[in-house]
């Protein structure tokens, strides 16, 4: 069976994602305070449903399966390939569960990622304090229980081995004067990346989307350029992957490529159709 066409109304989804406007900064307002990023992960949520819908209706069987905590996820199944995907469905609490579970995780704890490098003797030695709180042997203290966390996860799955884990990230941006992308709210993303190389190494691949609105190709930035030059330089490393997707194109571009994987084995990494 050939992959589906995207649905029109996954298609008119991925325009609101383009379209999405957060207001402007507000003066004595904290960061964390205003909740347009909570508004496009919602946008978000019925894009995966549309999806999820999308790949059902061309032949692919659906179970929800149970993540890590509290997180579902639809299981799209075709021709011994399966497509892990998020989903917003409320389930019973029963949800089939899906092993191994290290494959849907989306956090990750500090102390697990330094163990696996340098390891925490080595972290003591080379990067402690040389005196306060945290100086020698309490050094570990310092990030002991504080995670790193990523909006979701993607996992595609071909015979029974994971071919390719995708953390997503979902991220907004806003003009407060209509010129200019406020420069305040990215260093998390930043960190993100840093962050993703460190956990990449966990599997036998393992890629980073970043899904954002379309303010970073309506107004002045430095960001949206630099973003794609990092994604350049790490194709350099076999291990490593990074897509920044800002439009209704890419977006659909994104969508179509799991669903080509999905329905004909095609590497996601090939880009629309061909």
């Amino acid at each position: 069976m050939a992959t589906p066409p995207l649905h029109a109304d996954l298609v008119a989804l991925c325009q609101q994602m383009e379209d999405f406007e957060a207001s402007g900064s507000v003066a004595n307002t904290g960061t964390g305070a205003r909740r347009e990023g909570e508004d496009f992960e919602k946008l978000i949520a019925h894009v995966w449903n549309r999806f999820h819908a999308t790949a059902e209706g061309g032949g692919a069987a659906a179970e929800i399966v149970s993540g890590v905590g509290s997180r579902r996820y639809v299981k799209l199944s075709y021709a011994g390939r399966a497509a892990f995907v998020p989903t917003s469905a409320h389930v019973a609490h029963d949800a089939t569960p899906q092993e191994p579970h290290r494959w849907l995780e989306v956090v990750f704890g500090v102390s697990d990622l330094v163990q696996a490098y340098p390891g925490e003797p080595d972290a003591v030695a080379r990067y402690a304090p040389e005196h306060g709180a945290f100086a020698a042997g309490a050094y570990p203290s310092i990030y002991r229980g504080l995670t790193t966390k990523f909006d979701d996860t993607v996992v595609l799955v071909d015979g029974g081995v994971l071919r390719e884990k995708i953390l997503l990230e979902y991220k907004t941006a806003k003009s407060t004067k209509g010129r200019q992308i406020d420069g305040n709210a990215h260093e998390r993303l930043s960190f993100q990346i840093m962050q993703y190389l460190e956990v990449a190494t966990r599997y036998t691949k393992c890629s980073m989307v970043v899904l954002a609105n379309g303010a970073f190709v309506r107004y002045r930035n430095k960001y949206h350029v630099n973003f794609h030059v990092q994604a350049d330089r790490l194709r350099n490393f076999e291990w490593f992957s990074m897509e920044h997707a800002c439009t209704a194109q890419e977006f659909a571009r994104f969508f179509d490529g799991l669903l080509m994987w999905l329905f004909e084995g095609t590497p996601r990494t090939a880009g629309g159709r061909r």
